[in-house]
């Protein structure tokens, strides 16, 4: 109102030169009584995070994968407030941004580092360790000595700050959040866990002692378990068969064929009786009909497609019926999946093979 009274009052006795002299004094007296003309930018209005559930079981990680992971602590988001222009007569904007700090725990046993790390799918951190946001990084591989994160410490206390020993977890320090619409964003992880290739005894380390397992697992470049161990088992199984033996002072598991050469048999008996097991040649054939859903895919994580899920086919002429799918959730590289989808593939077409053979000893 000021501003334009003054100018008004200013025309009239200056002039045009008078009416901008009285405008510029009136906007004054109006900022002095009004305030300042500033655009206040968009906000939140509900700044506290959301937490993780109570209850939810921490994986166990072999090798390399990529994993998401369960947000154990968490402060509320900061608000951060930037003023721009406001000078010479034009109107301020007060824009807003928010940062937050949280942990992420990964795994229930140690790891020996953390790879690239993704956010909302757009890489957050790269393989060399830059974030490519504001905010700094640190990882704790929970091992049995590891220290309390002096984030979490100042926040929580001295004596109410937990080390999580024996679990492997990452702390984000002040991370930007303007690129993810100022909420904490979905992560996930590249984890890597085990040096050298994958056996059976690298899964039961830990879980359960007594056992002799060296059973290789060609082809996996890591694997999660994230339910019993069971579980895990009954999904290996078809891909890798097992032949366990509980005699003796401990359970072992083996490879499905023991023998390192095939059993030489004895000469073939045959018998003069019509329709007797061997009659002719000493021995029989048989044959079962295809089974309705034989094993023909097999669905992984794709470690050259950022673990992205992938699926390959067993070769050859697609059996009759639906071919059955196995999931496998392990890492592996696109050829390494197709050999061993070939591979059960034509163990369950051998299985269908039945030989007999008649021998007598003197």
């Amino acid at each position: 109102m000021a501003t334009l009274l003054f100018s008004a009052v200013g025309t009239l006795v200056g002039g045009p030169i008078g009416g901008a002299i009285g405008a510029l004094l009136g906007r004054e007296i109006d900022y002095a009584v009004i305030g300042s003309r500033t655009r206040e930018g968009p906000r939140l209005k509900e700044l506290s995070v959301t937490t993780s559930s109570y209850g939810s079981a921490l994986p166990r990680h072999f090798g390399r994968m990529r994993v998401g992971g369960t947000i154990i602590w968490a402060t509320d988001l900061v608000e951060h407030r930037e003023k721009q222009g406001g000078g010479k007569g034009k109107p301020a904007t007060a824009t807003y941004t928010y940062t937050a700090s949280f942990a992420v725990a990964l795994a229930s046993r140690p790891l020996s580092g953390i790879g690239r790390v993704w956010a909302d799918g757009n890489l957050l951190r790269g393989a060399a360790g830059d974030l490519k946001t504001g905010g700094s990084f640190r990882f704790y591989p929970g091992t049995g000595d590891q220290p309390a994160d002096p984030l979490i410490a100042t926040a929580e206390g001295d004596g109410r700050c937990p080390a999580c020993r024996g679990v492997a977890y990452a702390v984000f320090e002040s991370l930007q959040l303007a690129d993810f619409g100022n909420r904490i964003p979905a992560l996930t992880f590249e984890v890597f866990a085990d040096d050298g290739a994958l056996t059976l005894t690298t899964l039961l380390d830990g879980a359960i002692d007594g056992i002799d397992a060296d059973v290789p697992l060609p082809g996996l470049a890591g694997i999660s378990e994230e339910g019993a161990l069971s579980e895990l088992f009954s999904t290996l199984d078809p891909i890798f068969p097992m032949d366990c033996d509980a005699g003796g002072g401990q359970l072992t598991i083996a490879r499905g064929r023991l023998q390192a050469v095939p059993i030489a048999l004895g000469e073939a008996a045959t018998s003069p009786e019509r329709g007797d097991f061997g009659s002719q040649s000493g021995c029989a054939r048989k044959r079962e009909p295809a089974p309705l859903n034989p094993p023909g895919i097999l669905r992984y994580y794709d470690v050259d497609r950022d673990y992205q899920p992938g699926l390959q086919r067993a070769p050859g002429r697609p059996s009759p019926g639906e071919p059955r799918t196995l999931e496998l959730p392990a890492a592996l590289a696109a050829g390494d999946a197709r050999e061993l989808i070939a591979r059960t593939a034509k163990r369950e077409a051998w299985a269908r093979e039945t030989l007999a053979w008649r021998s007598c000893e003197l």
